[in-house]
């Protein structure tokens, strides 16, 4: 979602370099960002403070003479590098009460519900942009998927005889996020029995709810369901991912990359809500949970139930995805 703030600095000034200061995971990712030039690993691990490393870190960052620095994380930690660096103007959010560190502080982030707003308006002054009813259309991501290598298609196993779709079917924040596996071997049933195939993607993590899905489909069409879960890297996953022809993504990074991609794809909100991260492309359709309870953000529900997600049936986004893709 931080590529839209990127894209907007690349339109307002088209000969800034952007470098990305971020942990190494990202940087395949980066890559595929036609508006970021320059990627520098941020070495700290989730958590850690380390104060003297973190000064280290800032001055070496003060001698490649930075003019900006943009705050993304809400931390107090994490504008204390852009601090230590000397960089001129450091501008974020409030966060954690972050006086001095940042000196281009927007304190209203009530104001913009949506974080990919909260990211955007980072781009403009305070007196552009007072509240996210101000904001010019917000650029959606867009990530350069490339051509995927036969090599690659033999190693997994995979066919592109048939329409494929995408299984996003993982999340890390925790099972309040995870759709049935049964709800997902119905929508796999149904699309196999169209003539089409499933490709069940993520990382190693998601393997056993990928397998879980696959032994739930009828035996018959299970030729048809690809499970390459743990068997590609990020990159990999992107460009197979841009082989499909829609997609069923509970509300996770593999939703945000499947909108960069802007891919049909109906999207499963639970324990979460779509007026805070929803997948930013015209081709996606949220299916949001309307339970008393929702949205609670909770990493698991607090009755047991995981009614907010059980009540999404399987009809519900088969009706949408079928609408998308022209099944």
């Amino acid at each position: 979602m931080s590529q839209s703030l990127y894209k907007i600095l690349k339109t307002k000034h088209p000969e800034a370099e952007i470098t990305l200061y971020a942990p190494r995971f990202m940087q395949p990712i980066v890559e595929r960002m036609p508006e970021v030039s320059h990627f520098i690993e941020n070495p700290f691990a989730h958590g850690t403070f380390d104060l003297r490393r973190r000064f280290a870190e800032g001055r070496k960052l003060k001698a490649l003479n930075f003019d900006k620095a943009y705050i993304l994380p809400n931390s107090f930690k994490s504008a204390l590098i852009p601090f230590f660096a000397g960089i001129k103007e450091r501008i974020a959010f409030k966060g954690e009460s972050r006086f001095v560190v940042v000196n281009v502080m927007r304190k209203n982030k009530e104001d913009f519900p949506r974080m990919v707003e909260r990211y955007a308006a980072l781009a403009y002054s305070l007196e552009e942009v007072k509240t996210a009813a101000d904001l010019p259309p917000i650029p959606y991501p867009r990530l350069t998927a490339r051509p995927v290598s036969e090599e690659l298609l033999t190693r997994l196993g995979l066919k592109t005889d048939r329409p494929l779709l995408a299984l996003g079917c993982g999340a890390n924040y925790g099972p309040a996020k995870l759709w049935p596996v049964e709800y997902f071997a119905e929508i796999c049933r149904r699309w196999i029995e169209k003539g089409g195939a499933v490709l069940g993607l993520g990382t190693s993590k998601d393997g056993p709810t990928v397998k879980a899905i696959f032994d739930l489909v009828p035996a018959a069409l299970q030729p048809c369901f690809y499970d390459i879960a743990g068997k590609t890297n990020l990159t990999e996953a992107l460009d197979v991912a841009a082989l499909c022809a829609g997609a069923v993504c509970n509300d996770s990074g593999m939703m945000h990359t499947i909108a960069a991609l802007d891919l049909p794809q109906t999207a499963i909100f639970g324990s979460t809500s779509t007026g805070y991260t929803p997948p930013l492309s015209d081709k996606a359709v949220c299916i949001e949970a309307k339970t008393e309870c929702h949205p609670c953000f909770k990493r698991t529900c607090r009755f047991g139930t995981y009614e907010c997600l059980k009540s999404l049936t399987p009809d519900l986004v088969w009706k949408e995805l079928e609408r998308l893709t022209h099944v």
